[in-house]
């Protein structure tokens, strides 16, 4: 056997992992890698800060912080996908995106290190559940939202009791907001109600819930006849924003990029103010429906690439279901999004169906275009109409454990109110 082998030694900060990179010439040799996540960052702005649960920072991944209890901007060696977590000492917190331990085993022959030419053949292995898998949800809307920290307190333990383990809070409807968002106040307008967030993050934190920010209204400026009858809309209208009516809603235009700074830059408020938020949310309100215009598939596209590459934290995507429909009605291609991965987070598609065989069609047709990696639907329980029957909605959740994909449950009434002996496996 001949070989030929340079090694070279380089520190990655961003990824935490030293690494070896080689050249070498091969005649059957059989070689084994072994790839171990680093576990702790070390960046001083984090190490030196301690939250209110007496923990000092680690910069660790978002998916691997415990409780995504971390804030942004506090690992600046690592870039914006890594946060300062103050749950490490619960374990779990990784920095580099190897998390874990892998192998991989192959066989490859090659010419003059020069060229570093090889083939081979390999396979590789890991462990651990499906991020998604286990996602337990349900939105609370802006209608049951509770009016003091106690409340909220109660509310949270009962859906921890359900078996809930991810809310989706809405925090923006109507021209009013439910969080301290900077950029909103910068309108020199005032939108807030009271900071639901704030007690939502903190007894979300001591329940084990995850808490995403649920941005309702998207591009949804207001109600009504006319594009003035809201604060905001009147607001948002003079600044030249509106981009015309469809339905009984004025809307936002997706091509004008001072409307989508805005949604960004509160989004992004989200994840600044409150350390522990796990994401923000984005639903079929972030579109541009037919009436504006049937050809805003790629207006509505560049929109979301654009949102996506300002927001630092995790972005989940609500949409119509079918793909076809969100395309036809709303120029939303969200099915091309999914595939080629633009950089939302999850995709929880509105499968709202009232019979079990209609939503298994559905959510055929949805696998079939996108896929299960980042899929997470959404099932009916309470709509216009008759709720789901208690048997249609165990069929639906079974149909989804079946699949290994989690799923979320429209909405908070469902436990708390209709089936309240409903606890999620």
């Amino acid at each position: 056997m001949r070989t030929s082998l340079s090694i070279y030694m380089y520190r990655s900060h961003r990824s935490g992992l030293t690494r070896c990179l080689s050249k070498m010439v091969l005649t059957g040799l059989v070689v084994t890698f072994l790839v171990i996540g680093s576990v702790l960052g070390d960046d001083p702005e984090c190490t030196g800060t301690v939250a209110s649960n007496g923990q000092h920072g680690h910069c660790a991944t978002v998916s691997s912080c415990p409780y995504s209890y971390f804030v942004s901007g506090l690992c600046p060696s690592y870039g914006f996908d890594i946060k300062c977590c103050y749950n490490c000492h619960l374990g779990g917190c990784q920095t580099g995106s190897n998390i874990g331990t892998g192998t991989t085993t192959g066989t490859g022959t090659g010419t003059d290190p020069g060229t570093g030419t090889s083939t081979g053949t390999g396979t590789a292995t890991q462990t651990g559940p499906s991020p998604y898998a286990d996602v337990r949800a349900t939105w609370l809307s802006r209608y049951d939202h509770a009016t003091s920290h106690a409340e909220t307190a109660a509310n949270f333990a009962t859906l921890k009791a359900k078996g809930i383990n991810r809310v989706y809070l809405n925090v923006w409807a109507s021209g009013q907001i439910y969080f301290h968002s900077p950029t909103f106040e910068s309108l020199g307008i005032h939108g807030l109600v009271r900071d639901v967030l704030g007690w939502a993050v903190e007894e979300g934190r001591k329940q084990g819930i995850e808490i995403w920010a649920w941005f309702e209204y998207g591009l949804k400026a207001c109600w009504g006849s006319s594009p003035t009858v809201t604060v905001f809309s009147n607001k948002v209208n003079s600044l030249g924003w509106i981009k015309g009516q469809a339905g009984e809603y004025w809307w936002m235009d997706a091509g004008n990029t001072q409307v989508l700074d805005f949604l960004a830059g509160m989004m992004q408020d989200a994840f600044n103010n409150y350390p522990g938020l796990a994401g923000v949310q984005l639903d079929d309100h972030f579109v541009q429906p037919w009436q504006l215009g049937t050809d805003l598939v790629a207006t509505m596209t560049n929109a979301a690439r654009h949102i996506l590459g300002r927001v630092s934290g995790r972005v989940s995507l609500s949409p119509i279901a079918p793909p076809t429909l969100s395309l036809t009605n709303y120029n939303v291609d969200w099915a091309s999004w999914a595939r080629e991965d633009i950089g939302f987070h999850e995709y929880v598609p509105q499968i709202y169906r009232e019979y079990a065989s209609v939503f298994n069609a559905d959510l055929d047709r949805v696998i079939a275009a996108v896929g299960k990696t980042k899929l997470v639907p959404g099932l009916r329980c309470i709509g216009t109409g008759s709720p789901t029957t208690y048997d249609a909605l165990g069929q639906m959740m079974s149909r989804c454990e079946a699949e290994g994909i989690g799923y979320s449950v429209w909405y908070s009434r469902c436990f708390t109110l209709l089936y309240t002996d409903l606890i999620l496996g």
